[in-house]
């Protein structure tokens, strides 16, 4: 026995030394002596867990769960096996087997949050890292991973404030670092992150992920040479990387050289075929250039079932829909069944896929259309007879008892594959209550009535590149004789007091309505008014739906999204009456603002 003892420990050393020939010659010839020892079988499983071997692994194992069904680090190893081998449900249920049998033991929370996160339940992986932290606040490890399911969640302050817990405790870990960096950026504090991503570099000198990221800040800040320089680094010293390629054609894109940027991702996808942000991105650039032929048929890539639950909603029911209804492909010979139509994506995007009902109803095909209750009404309005169902978790009846199905991002697939196709673009999509537009033209009286929108919801840095501030608006807003109407949505007291204390201007707002909530009252606000004048944001989407005259403003001529990409005429292609306020020599809100005054001057001069 004592001989079987010390042979037992020398080849667990063996194999942690990473000698695993010796080690496993030595665990044969015990597994011969005893074939049922647990001991030795879970070494030999260990053991080709390490050489990736998990055949052979999961085999060992299951001889000891045959044994003892409530061996805690079998059942822990099994989840392991079962994580590599991409089996994410099964490694879940042996993880939480072992926790029912010790269910404070930090390692296995913190491997089970691992696989959480894995199947995209962020929320259950933060409880089982909260639980681990709990039990070993001093593990930085822990901290890392908790911070990283806080940065899924966008709750970036938490994250945070969980990376400078866990450099606390390790202050030489460059990943604790970058990921701090990587969370000010996400803040909009890109001095600070660029310090960060700094310190990261600094403990690993040259690792291509942290050049990546610091080209992405620097890009950020409005240093696009920069940038572009960091992501060509690292392209030419790793060039096999099909990330720096991504971040290099992001560059590509935001200074406009669409073309260059479609190459680099051409490259990334050749590195990496599954590589979804890549694939996306080069859609997107596709469609600034009006490339609709071999943009929409890549767009579908967003619906690959792996992605599906992140890119588009996460929905149990919705996913089951998707995996086992037939997909519309259009009206090919003739309508047939329903089709349930699927909201997705932000409230901009759900105007403008909207904006092809008049062409589908045209079709003659029975369909019915999901979307978020506010906007039904005035949908049910313009369109008498159709069927919209309210977005609700779980997914309307209607909808699962439709015969085939499409989301409505895929819709421009089927209607707008060309340029001539948006000859067909309807110029009004949406018709506001006429009973409240007469109210608040009423109010409003009869001056020049021009609404005012400034800023989006958005707090990432594609959401604070295209917002202005209402003081940038100042130099226009004095002209006289001019009603103008603050329409953008959320709490705008504080910068209207700023105006007045530092300008003397006042505008009208109407404070008993909410502007995000009350779509009824802001679509008989704009109604009410001659022209809007905004950023790109949700109005400029339900303004240009209701066929008002829309001025949108954007600088250096470089569209924030896709749809505002003009073809040199400074119209939008999805809305007829939007007009396109910008120009490459306008590279700043204060020039912008200057010139879109003299062009009103020149408008009510006429």
């Amino acid at each position: 026995m004592k001989t079987f003892v010390s042979t037992l420990k020398k080849a667990r050393l063996l194999r942690q030394q990473g000698n695993f020939n010796s080690a496993e010659t030595l665990l044969r010839e015990l597994l011969s002596k005893k074939p049922d020892q647990i001991d030795v079988l879970y070494e030999l499983a260990a053991l080709k867990t390490e050489l990736r071997g998990f055949s052979e692994a999961y085999y060992f194992v299951s001889l000891i769960l045959e044994q003892d069904p409530r061996s805690v680090p079998a059942l822990q190893l099994l989840g392991h096996i079962q994580s590599e081998t991409d089996s994410l449900e099964a490694s879940l249920d042996s993880y939480s087997q072992a926790l029912n049998i010790q269910p404070n033991n930090p390692e296995i929370l913190f491997s089970r949050g691992v696989v959480l996160r894995g199947l995209g339940r962020q929320q259950e992986a933060k409880e089982d890292y909260a639980a681990a932290l709990k039990l070993v606040p001093q593990q930085a490890e822990a901290w890392c991973n908790y911070g990283n399911i806080l940065f899924d969640l966008k709750q970036f302050d938490e994250a945070l404030r969980s990376y400078e817990e866990g450099i606390k405790h390790a202050s030489q870990a460059s990943l604790l670092h970058f990921n701090r960096g990587n969370t000010l950026k996400e803040l909009g504090r890109l001095d600070e992150a660029l310090q960060a991503n700094q310190r990261a570099l600094e403990l690993d000198p040259g690792n291509p992920a942290i050049v990546t990221e610091r080209g992405w800040i620097l890009l950020l800040m409005g240093k696009s040479d920069e940038a572009i320089s960091e992501f060509q680094l690292v392209t030419n010293t790793v060039p096999q990387d099909p990330r720096a390629y991504n971040k290099l054609g992001a560059a590509f894109k935001v200074t406009g050289r669409y073309h260059e940027s479609i190459e680099c991702y051409d490259k990334a996808i050749a590195l990496d075929p599954y590589f979804w942000d890549a694939r996306t991105n080069r859609t997107l650039s596709q469609l600034y250039i009006h490339n609709f032929a071999e943009a929409w048929p890549e767009y579908e890539f967003r619906l690959n079932l792996s992605q599906l639950n992140i890119v588009v909603r996460n929905d149990p029911q919705l996913l089951e829909a998707f995996r086992t209804k037939p997909h519309w492909k259009g009206v090919i010979d003739k309508p047939s069944g329903v089709v349930g139509i699927w909201d997705e994506q932000g409230m901009g995007d759900k105007i403008l896929y909207a904006t092809l009902l008049p062409e589908l109803i045209n079709t003659g095909q029975s369909f019915v259309y999901e979307m978020q209750e506010r906007l039904i009404p005035a949908y049910q309005r313009t369109y008498p007879g159709q069927q919209f169902v309210a977005l609700a978790t779980p997914p309307d009846r209607a909808l699962m008892e439709a015969d085939s199905m499409l989301f409505a991002g895929s819709l421009p697939g089927l209607f707008r594959t060309s340029l001539a196709s948006f000859e067909r673009q309807p110029t009004q999509t949406l018709e506001a209550d006429p009973g409240r537009v007469a109210h608040y033209a009423g109010v409003l009286g009869g001056k020049f009535k021009v609404g005012i929108s400034w800023g989006s919801t958005r707090s990432d840095h594609e959401g604070r590149k295209k917002s202005a501030a209402l003081k940038d608006f100042a130099p226009l807003l004095t002209l006289p004789d001019i009603e103008f109407v603050d329409v953008q949505y959320g709490d705008t007291l504080r910068e209207r007091e700023e105006l007045m204390q530092q300008h003397g201007i006042k505008m009208t707002r109407f404070e008993e309505v909410d502007y995000y909530n009350d779509l009824e009252e802001m679509l008989a606000i704009l109604e009410a008014c001659d022209l809007l004048i905004t950023t790109s944001n949700f109005n400029a989407h339900m303004a240009g739906a209701l066929g008002k005259p829309v001025w949108l403003l954007y600088p250096s001529d470089l569209a924030p999204f896709h749809y505002w990409a003009h073809r040199g005429d400074y119209r939008s292609l999805w809305y007829p009456s939007v007009e396109i306020i910008s120009g490459p020599t306008l590279t700043d809100w204060g020039a912008l603002i200057q010139h879109t005054k003299e062009k009103l001057i020149k408008k009510l001069l006429n």
